[in-house]
């Protein structure tokens, strides 16, 4: 049910909606004739609403309460809207002529969200089922004609907009950049002192400086939420503390005292943070009202026991460093996990709320505080994980003279996966990271890596010493996810099945065979294989879970 401001409005459109269905249209013509007797500024008791839409009279004295008259205006074309929808009313039906939305905005020479805007004013829509079966709003001519007559002024300031020449749309352009070079302005402000200086409606201003931001995104002057998006003087600061110029310094160079200068780096800083792409698995559990308490303010697991190693001194710096990286147990992954998307949670909500132009510098700290939190637990989970990253690439590439750049390519891998894992569906972390670094390994490791492993000597030892990540899969997942995969692939068809079990070595026998090799099999080609692949593996991300969805070939 759609949103009344009055309660008993909300019940009165319950008991019409039950009435007989012949009776509809006397209730929405009464509707209508109601709309045209409200006055703005006066209230109308409740009996008195109720008897001009269904010509009942309640005896007694009067019990419901009186509705102001701009709230009962827009309930009253809610209701009407209701009353139309439930009735499935046809074109027919209606009995007099209409006009659909952009019609009724063609003939009045206003904008569709102009008259989306005009039915808070008494404009009733009704939901029309049309010939070719679709539900549209249309506006009876009676009802154009009583909102036309009763608002002309509204009508006639609606239509002057179209009339703004491009000169001065120009003008508002350029003096909307001005306002905003001056000082952080945020749109509705700025519209309000251009409508003074140029005589204009401030909904006319507002709407014209949308339409250009949204035609000259590059040229852009306010931000989706409003707020101005450059300010010339403001970037000039930003750009010489970038330089490392202290605060004390670009006062002295603006002529401004360091207070103003620190609040114009606070809202510069936030402005960036708020524009940057915020993602979060979520949980019900961040919705509770002390989920601060349940979720940072219990103590950490205890970590596993550490269990010492004797770490090869011809080793490279960074592979020697991974033994001194103690690895996470289950009970840990789920505490920080949890800890790291509860507080990029906490950081979007708290950017929403805070006002870049405003804020102080507790509120700015606090801000910087979360994010230096989540960095640190991101940090945590990533460092402890470098060995699964190792123990995968001297797997699949061997000792190759870029190996080191292969493993950052896995560790970029890696990173993503963090983002990516949801700790709620109980899977240990590495068991979803290692199909994930997998999968970009698939893709990236050419296959003169496989073959030239067989080739190498003197290197071996080498990458044998490296410590691979214990307990990489948990045995309880790896069996887990082989259940789900041999699931999913029952879902294909046998040709599909065979494509993937031979090419992946899923098969008991675990051998892997060419794209090639399964064509001469098919008696097909190889490109033919290719695509029953392709259509094989987009069937099973539907079939499994996101989790191992993501880490199927691509």
């Amino acid at each position: 049910m759609p949103k009344f401001f009055n309660s008993d409005m909300a019940d009165l459109a319950h008991q019409l909606t039950l009435s007989p269905r012949r009776l509809r249209m006397e209730q929405i013509r009464g509707i209508d004739r109601l709309l045209g007797l409200i006055e703005s500024g006066k209230t109308y008791p409740f009996e008195f609403v109720c008897y001009h839409i269904t010509r009942y009279r309640k005896r007694g004295a009067a019990t419901g309460a009186s509705i102001p008259a701009k709230a009962l205006v827009c309930d009253l074309v809610t209701l009407a809207e209701v009353l139309s929808r439930k009735s499935n009313l046809a074109v027919a039906e209606l009995g007099e002529g209409f006009c659909t939305h952009e019609e009724l905005a063609k003939e009045l020479k206003v904008s569709t969200k102009t008259v989306r805007r005009w039915r808070n004013h008494g404009l009733m829509g009704l939901r029309i089922v049309f010939e070719d079966g679709v539900n549209r709003l249309a506006f009876c001519r009676r009802t154009i004609d009583r909102f036309v007559k009763q608002h002309a002024g509204l009508v006639a300031k609606g239509a002057a907009f179209t009339q703004l020449s491009e000169n001065e749309k120009k003008r508002i352009v350029q003096l909307a950049r001005e306002l905003v070079g001056q000082k952080p302005m945020k749109l509705h402000a700025a519209a309000k002192i251009i409508a003074e200086q140029t005589g204009r409606a401030v909904e006319t201003i507002r709407y014209t400086l949308r339409r250009h931001d949204e035609a000259n995104k590059a040229a852009a002057i306010f931000t989706n939420h409003g707020e101005a998006l450059r300010c010339e003087r403001h970037q000039a600061m930003w750009k010489c503390r970038e330089a490392g110029d202290s605060v004390e310094a670009i006062a002295s160079a603006f002529a401004c005292t360091v207070a103003e200068v620190e609040a114009v780096l606070r809202h510069v800083q936030l402005e960036q943070w708020r524009q940057a792409t915020l993602e979060w698995i979520h949980n019900e559990l961040f919705d509770a009202p002390t989920a601060d308490e349940l979720i940072l303010g219990v103590p950490e697991p205890a970590a596993p026991a550490v269990v010492s190693q004797r770490i090869p001194t011809d080793l490279p710096p960074y592979l020697k460093s991974l033994y001194h990286t103690p690895l996470l147990s289950r009970e840990q992954e789920q505490d920080l996990f949890r800890r790291y998307n509860y507080l990029k949670f906490k950081l979007s909500r708290t950017l929403k709320k805070t006002d870049p132009a405003t804020a102080t510098a507790s509120q700015f700290q606090a801000i910087s505080d979360l994010r230096s939190q989540i960095e640190d637990v991101r940090q945590r989970i990533t460092r402890a994980n470098l060995r699964l990253v190792v123990s995968i690439a001297k797997k699949h590439a061997g000792w190759a003279s870029n190996f080191f750049e292969i493993i950052s390519d896995g560790n970029m891998s890696l990173m993503r996966a963090v983002e990516k894992f949801d700790y709620a569906r109980g899977y240990k972390f590495s068991t979803y990271a290692t199909w994930a670094v997998m999968k970009n390994y698939a893709r990236s490791i050419p296959e003169q890596h496989y073959q030239s492993r067989r080739f190498v000597t003197g290197q071996e030892t080498v990458l044998e010493a490296v410590p691979d990540r214990v307990e990489a899969i948990d045995c309880g997942d790896q069996e887990r996810v082989r259940e789900l995969i041999d699931s999913g692939l029952k879902e294909l068809s046998d040709r599909e099945q065979e494509v993937v079990r031979q090419h992946f070595g899923l098969g008991k026998d675990g051998k892997h065979l060419t794209l090639e090799q399964l064509g001469e099999r098919f008696g097909v080609t190889k490109e033919r294989v290719r695509q029953i692949e392709i259509r094989a593996l987009a069937r099973l991300r539907e079939i499994l879970s996101p989790s191992l969805a993501d880490a199927l070939p691509a």
